[in-house]
């Protein structure tokens, strides 16, 4: 392969990931604006600026182009816990580990009306099921290892499988985003984190030192 090939090859790879990219920020500004039900490949293509062909070479439904968003979402989530993990509190307890990560975990408005209502559909057709169980357990997946580590930091081990402790950390600090988007978080500081630290201290156990 020549130089020239390999360089022409790069040109389209990033074409290509740049194209996707936008047509995925379109989306998620169509699917915001409109709801999963009324937005169309068509409308995505017109905010992003591209042709349907564009999209169908990146995207076969706007159900993979939600798949897409929850895959890149999550990445970015896992990303954002493990760099704050990295620089946590030095000594810290395991409560004040978890505040300072609930502080700086970004919450999106428009992702998660998008995700609650891709949910709300998924309860009603077995393909969505499928896809957001998928990308649910790829999300505990990347997360198991982060937690794990952060926790040794804090001197406690898993009683459990890894993978048991992530999905009730993730259940419990879902069930929160909605009622802090409502405004519905009340005037008691610090309850987000109590709740979570409480959930992963029954799925944990002081290390013997």
């Amino acid at each position: 392969m020549t130089t020239t090939t390999t360089a022409a090859r790069e040109r389209t790879s990033r074409r290509r990931e740049q194209t996707r990219a936008r047509l995925l920020t379109a989306a998620l500004d169509v699917l915001g604006e409109q709801g999963l039900a009324r937005s169309s490949v068509e409308s995505v293509c017109e905010r992003a600026g591209f042709t349907r062909g564009a999209f169908y070479s990146n995207f076969a439904t706007m159900d993979d182009v939600v798949a897409a968003l929850y895959t890149d979402r999550a990445g970015a989530l896992v990303d954002h816990v493990e760099e704050r993990l990295a620089h946590g509190l030095p000594g810290a307890d395991l409560e004040q580990v978890v505040a300072h990560v609930l502080q700086v975990l970004p919450i999106d408005r428009q992702w998660h009306a998008v995700r609650t209502e891709f949910t709300a559909q998924a309860l009603r057709n077995p393909e969505a099921a499928a896809t957001l169980a998928r990308q649910r357990a790829d999300l505990r997946r990347r997360l198991a290892p982060v937690l794990e580590q952060a926790l040794a930091r804090v001197g406690r081990r898993l009683t459990v499988p890894a993978d048991e402790l992530v999905r009730a950390v993730v259940t419990a600090h879902e069930g929160l985003v909605t009622p802090r988007l409502l405004g519905d978080t009340g005037d008691v500081e610090g309850f987000e984190a109590r709740v979570v630290t409480a959930v992963i201290q029954q799925f944990t156990e002081e290390a013997a030192r």
